[in-house]
């Protein structure tokens, strides 16, 4: 079965959009069927051409979390949101790695995010944007640092190296070490929050 060497952290759906409601659909359809924007105009931190999210540190000054009695959600276009007493339990070698990004019109709510890679493999890229060079669909997350490694990752936050779903979804996978993913087990936070174990192969 492997040694358990991470957690992947999951939560459900916080029924909203980071980069906000407005959307409009192309003229020429294809497999970019809808992106962010207003009145025609596409949003400015994504790509004209397909819709993907073009700055993944653009935070909407006016982004309220929903679902106010949830210690964890994930927004529709892939922003991991965590309460302040999801913020306050990770100290010392728990918050090592990790990044909480304040909400400027919610000081109750932070976008987690982490400073540390590890490398993952994308099993399958479709629909090339020759507009911001990259893909639309990045699927099959692979954690290829599970095949190699023999030690559980240390304490705190991690994320994947690649973003994986498709379009205005893509988001990196967020991971923590064992020891973070028990502390944090035993808050039972509020808001379908999971820990998925990651072993090696």
């Amino acid at each position: 079965m492997g040694t358990l060497i991470a957690y992947e952290l999951g939560a459900e759906d916080n029924d909203s959009f980071m980069l906000g409601p407005d959307t409009f659909t192309p003229v020429v359809r294809s497999f970019y069927h809808w992106r962010f924007g207003k009145n025609g105009v596409p949003h400015p931190e994504t790509c004209k051409s397909c819709g993907r999210k073009t700055n993944e540190h653009f935070i909407n000054p006016g982004f309220r979390a929903r679902k106010r009695n949830k210690d964890v959600g994930a927004t529709y276009d892939g922003y991991f949101l965590v309460s302040r007493r999801f913020r306050d339990v990770c100290t010392g070698e728990h918050r090592s790695g990790a990044e909480f990004v304040a909400l400027p019109a919610d000081p109750d709510y932070f976008v987690l995010r982490s400073t540390r890679a590890l490398r993952y493999d994308a099993g399958r890229r479709e629909d090339y944007c020759a507009e911001c060079a990259a893909y639309f669909s990045v699927v099959m997350p692979i954690p290829a640092f599970a095949a190699g490694s023999v030690q559980p990752l240390s304490a705190g936050f991690y994320r994947s190296d690649i973003e994986f779903a498709s379009g205005h979804e893509q988001h990196p996978i967020l991971l923590v070490g064992p020891a973070t993913g028990d502390l944090l087990r035993k808050q039972k936070f509020c808001g379908g929050f999971q820990l998925q174990e990651v072993r090696t192969a």
